[in-house]
């Protein structure tokens, strides 16, 4: 079975995750996602908390904080886009599944633009589907992810990878969920950086890397006496 391939890109893309910290890496996805794919409208959207993580270095505020400061620098760099930051999740203070939020994204969009994002979409270059970013880690598990098949339906996938994966892998893969309405496309990505690693540093208030990982202006967030570290909560 061949999965149908997207020929246009989508309109508007969210782009979720924990951003624990918000890094170079992170933002290097965002300007790809505005200047390489040339979308028009950028929803970031913190989670309150992740499923596979026990705990987090920066509290859901100070996220959705650093998460509002880099779209500010966004909106410099691309003054045409749309570009905005959502507190669905984090605002419903528990974790929340990927179909829920885009639900409400959906309903959203429908009331700004009267467009029903997502229904009798098709996957022919459809641009109405909204465009979702995801690590190949993710995408791996998208099989396992709740109500899967409706996302394949409403969604347009917007594959990052940073291990050296293949076209031909990507489309092996995305064949492998035998899902007819699955939209997906690979996008290579050779950033290295790891939250992983910058949490090891704040832990320690080491500083000495965190301009090679951050803007200056998360920087100087990150250096607040309330979120350099001294704060662990999920």
């Amino acid at each position: 079975m061949k999965y149908p391939n997207p020929t246009k890109p989508p309109k508007t893309a969210i782009f979720g995750g924990s951003f624990d910290p918000l890094h170079n890496g992170h933002l290097g996805i965002m300007h790809s996602v505005l200047g390489d794919l040339c979308i028009k409208r950028l929803i970031i959207l913190p989670t309150f908390c992740s499923p596979l993580k026990s705990s987090s270095l920066l509290s859901p505020q100070a996220r959705l904080s650093l998460c509002e400061v880099a779209a500010i620098h966004l909106a410099q760099c691309y003054p045409k886009a749309r570009i905005e930051v959502c507190d669905f999740e984090i605002a419903r203070a528990k974790p929340t599944y990927s179909i829920e939020s885009v639900h409400y994204l959906q309903s959203q969009l429908r009331g700004d633009c009267g467009v029903d994002f997502g229904r009798d979409s098709r996957c022919d270059g459809d641009s109405l589907r909204l465009g979702f970013v995801l690590g190949w880690d993710n995408f791996a598990q998208f099989h396992l992810w709740r109500d899967y098949a409706l996302l394949a339906r409403d969604l347009h996938l917007l594959v990052f990878d940073r291990g050296g994966h293949s076209q031909r892998e990507f489309m092996a893969l995305a064949e492998s969920f035998e899902l007819p309405q699955l939209c997906a496309q690979f996008v290579p990505f050779a950033h290295t950086i790891s939250s992983t690693h910058i949490r090891e540093q704040l832990l320690y208030r080491d500083f000495s890397e965190i301009p090679s990982f951050l803007l200056p202006t998360l920087k100087e967030f990150l250096q607040k006496p309330c979120y350099n570290g001294t704060q662990n909560s999920s």
